[in-house]
């Protein structure tokens, strides 16, 4: 009888497991989307045997289990011009599609070979450190979507530092949850009180899975979620998707001791402006350490940058600040990132000690403490 299912569902469906599907992979069915006709429509399952996510579309008609290339099928739905889209399968794992007009036959794998997600049944029969790990985060979406925002950027991009390549969640004190990343040149760290949260120890959150986690958060309104950590595993449901993940292996390293206690100069400046300068300086950065330079002077900050092949640039603003000239240098794309998750409108502090030592960056909200801290670099 084949599958009959409204093409935009489908579309929806198929977008969200995009970003588990392996692009290059010795393993096939990896690349393949699980598709599994049930009693309340179909599921639609991928993975990378670290993070796996499964979404339900409905649908009518009866057909057995299949899996199709999950990138293949998603371009197809996408150029198709019909309100439906039919499966049948066909002999040898073969699947006819129809949409519209148009007809396509595709090679699909064996189902049985699809392998298993990641399930909470295997965190609890997890060996190690973190088989005692049980932890329930319930809070807002829209807050743990925040909190996501502001660390997730700061992630270390390199696969050997297995420990810096994820979100470390844990709770500082009792009803308070706290984010952290970092990537040997900056530090990321947010803090929320959440009522009832608590926990032992940490966990390491991997930046894929919670990639993955952030983009379902945008469906069904800002209810509260449930994200569940327990034994190697942390879990979220959310509406008719949930994700599933693996945590990373590994000791955080000590983050505390980067984070200045105190620092020489302390200096308000509005988001916005001082976005708007970086942004403006950096043309003429250099394009491999893209520096920028932070001259204090009496009553003015001025961002600055200068390359010798190209020009110069130069913007001041107006701050409080009333103390001997000092200058320092940043990564202009270390601190346009962050800027870039503060909310427009707001102000920052800038804590800057001297020309060696981390500088700071704090945007304080009502309910939060935001705090980001960069190296500096010689200009």
């Amino acid at each position: 009888m084949g599958l009959s299912i409204a093409r935009t569902s489908l579309l929806g469906g198929l977008g969200l497991v995009q970003g588990i599907v392996e692009r290059r992979t010795t393993v096939p069915i990896l690349g393949h989307v699980l598709i599994e006709p049930n009693g309340n429509g179909l599921n639609l399952s991928a993975t990378d045997l670290e993070v796996g996510i499964r979404t339900n579309v409905a649908c009518s008609g009866k057909e057995k289990s299949l899996t199709l290339n999950a990138r293949k099928l998603f371009e197809i739905v996408r150029e198709a011009e019909g309100e439906e889209v039919a499966l049948t399968t066909l002999d040898n794992d073969w699947v006819e599609l129809k949409c519209g007009r148009a007809k396509f036959k595709m090679m699909g794998l064996d189902p049985r070979s699809f392998p298993a997600m990641p399930s909470q049944s295997v965190g609890k029969e997890a060996d190690g450190a973190k088989k005692k790990l049980k932890a329930e985060l319930v809070i807002p979406a829209t807050v743990l979507k925040d909190m996501i925002d502001k660390t997730l950027f700061a992630v270390s991009p390199d696969e050997a530092r297995y420990n810096l390549s994820g979100v470390f969640v844990e709770s500082s004190a009792p009803g308070s949850a706290r984010m952290v990343a970092t990537d040997g040149h900056r530090l990321a760290m947010i803090e929320r009180e959440v009522a009832g949260f608590s926990m032992d120890g940490g966990a390491i959150i991997p930046r894929k899975g919670l990639a993955e986690l952030r983009k379902i958060l945008d469906q069904d309104g800002d209810t509260e979620v449930r994200l569940s950590l327990e034994g190697q595993l942390a879990y979220l449901k959310r509406g008719n998707t949930e994700v599933s993940m693996r945590l990373v292996e590994g000791e955080f390293p000590d983050y505390r001791g980067v984070i200045p206690k105190q620092s020489k100069y302390k200096i308000a400046v509005p988001r916005d402006a001082l976005f708007a300068a970086i942004k403006r300086a950096a043309i003429f950065s250099s394009e491999r350490y893209h520096g920028v330079k932070f001259s204090l002077s009496p009553g003015l900050l001025t961002v600055s940058s200068t390359s010798p092949e190209t020009g110069e640039a130069s913007e001041s603003l107006d701050v409080d600040f009333n103390n001997e000239d000092f200058a320092i240098g940043f990564n202009a794309s270390y601190v346009s990132q962050v800027l870039g998750v503060i909310p427009a409108g707001a102000n920052v502090e800038l804590g800057l000690s001297d020309d060696v030592s981390p500088g700071v960056i704090r945007a304080p909200e009502a309910d939060s403490q935001y705090t980001y801290v960069v190296m500096p670099m010689r200009l």
